[in-house]
């Protein structure tokens, strides 16, 4: 199968390195994930970054370049005081132009800028037959290039899962006298716990793993201590407390932190490393977690898999687990949303002599709570409650309140009529590459707000008809069930 895509990265555009502020969030490997797995892209034959290498931010993608097979583009001097900003740009544009002709097999051009010169670029191809991807940080995406794209990847507030391959020496490395680098020290390993499961860790001799920065090879270190712990002679051994183990990476893995890898706790973590292995993750009587093979801990409260979960080797293999992958092959991983649940198929109704009409059932008048003293007087004679409600969104979606279900639930039309008394969905997952006021409007009208409002990841726009007579009761009764 030939490769037919090819990805140039703007380091300076996505760095942010002329305004003032350095993204140390990005990572090259998440671009480069998310582009394998769009619809079209057959594999990936043209990689390009272009930046100065020479400054000491940039240096701390070389795990990124090195891992994905990026051939990093030096450009000179792209600082503010010789005020040749643009000079990476048009070194991006000349290839692009350039592999037009030299490389016919290349169909997707994915742009890892938010710069809009880019747009006279994605005109081009467009001429050319060629499909334009764009990729960049929303707050740094000029509107005319977005629009221009056939496709957009935005990297605001990306999954967990994202491998962190960046360097993240604390001091720089000492030069010699012939310009090579001194090679830093290797961490001092921690004392090995003493355990029930001492012996055969010992007799495995698993070598010590010193590159942190190396997702893949810390993750296989750990898959191997996992494999070698539970094994026939430890059968009748206590299930494993995560604490122990927890002891047991920071001996074999010097320095390791889960939350350089995507993750907020080593929980979390652990359950990622066993989603599909014959192993888990459960906790029994004294609610204290514990690792052990799925058939000894049957019966137990067992943390489920992680949903969607996607490996991809770097010859370009998709697994469904770590332990799948062949024992130190590099990988990078992701994991993928969850498609909403379709609608249920509607209920025959069984003809009856007398039937009865359905009744939508109202919430109870009760005594003025907390949340209806919050509504103005002047807002309730005014006959509409839109700005309070719009306020009581906007809270939401800045504390990122709505569980996954719930976002869910609003975004079906049954929903909205059943607890709101509101024919059209509350939620409207924003389109893209659609126009945003095409997406407001229902029935031929605009019937949602134009701002639009973050939850678990994804954007939406909000339904705004809401009047006090029909909407007041029923809106609050929904926002006292999310604070139970």
């Amino acid at each position: 199968m030939i490769c037919n895509t090819a990805i140039f990265y703007d380091i300076e555009n996505l760095t942010g390195l002329f305004g003032g502020k350095t993204n140390t969030v990005l990572h090259l490997d998440e671009i480069y994930r998310r582009v394998l797995e769009m619809e079209g892209v057959h594999g990936v034959s043209v990689q390009r970054a272009y930046a100065d290498w020479s400054i000491p931010n940039n240096k701390n993608f070389r795990n990124s370049v090195l891992q994905v097979g990026i051939e990093p583009v030096h450009i000179f001097n792209t600082n503010q005081q010789d005020k040749v900003k643009n000079a990476a740009d048009v070194s991006l544009i000349i290839d692009v132009v350039d592999s037009i002709s030299k490389r016919p097999e290349i169909e997707n051009y994915v742009i890892a800028s938010g710069d809009g010169i880019f747009a006279l670029v994605a005109k081009k191809l467009h001429e050319n037959g060629k499909r334009i991807i764009g990729c960049s940080f929303a707050a740094i995406t000029n509107s005319i290039f977005l629009n221009a794209c056939d496709n957009f990847i935005l990297l605001e507030k990306t999954d967990a899962s994202i491998i962190a391959t960046s360097s993240r020496r604390k001091t720089a490395p000492k030069a010699t006298t012939n310009s090579f680098v001194e090679p830093e020290e290797p961490p001092t390993p921690t004392a090995f716990p003493k355990t029930k499961y001492t012996d055969v860790l010992l007799r495995t001799n698993i070598p010590i793993w010193h590159d942190i920065g190396d997702s893949a090879g810390c993750f296989h270190t750990v898959r191997r201590i996992i494999e070698t712990l539970f094994c026939e002679e430890t059968q009748s051994m206590p299930p494993l407390e995560i604490s122990v183990f927890t002891n047991y990476m920071n001996h074999y893995i010097p320095n390791f932190k889960v939350t350089k890898h995507g993750f907020k706790r080593v929980g979390e973590f652990i359950r990622f490393i066993l989603t599909g292995s014959p192993y888990c993750l459960f906790t029994a009587a004294n609610n204290v977690l514990r690792i052990a093979p799925r058939e000894i801990a049957a019966g137990t409260n067992i943390f489920e898999d992680v949903k969607g979960l996607l490996i991809t080797s770097a010859n370009g293999n998709k697994f469904k687990s770590v332990f799948d992958v062949p024992q130190g092959e590099p990988f990078i991983y992701s994991i993928m949303p969850q498609p909403a649940l379709p609608a249920p198929p509607p209920i025959k109704k069984k003809k009856i002599k007398s039937p009865e009409p359905q009744k939508i059932i109202k919430p109870e008048p009760q005594k003025e709570t907390e949340i209806e003293k919050e509504i103005p007087k002047e807002i309730k004679i005014d006959g509409s409650i839109r700005k309070w409600i719009k306020d009581k969104f906007e809270e939401l979606s800045a504390a990122d309140a709505l569980p996954p279900g719930e976002v869910r639930k609003l975004t079906t039309p049954e929903y909205a009529q059943t607890v709101f008394g509101v024919r059209s969905p509350i939620f409207k997952e924003i389109e893209t590459r659609s126009n945003l006021n095409e997406q407001r409007t229902a029935n031929g009208k605009i019937k949602y707000w134009k701002e639009s409002f973050r939850f678990n990841g994804k954007m939406f726009i909000v339904y705004k008809e809401w009047v006090v007579n029909l909407h007041e009761e029923r809106f609050i009764a929904w926002l006292e069930t999310l604070q139970k």
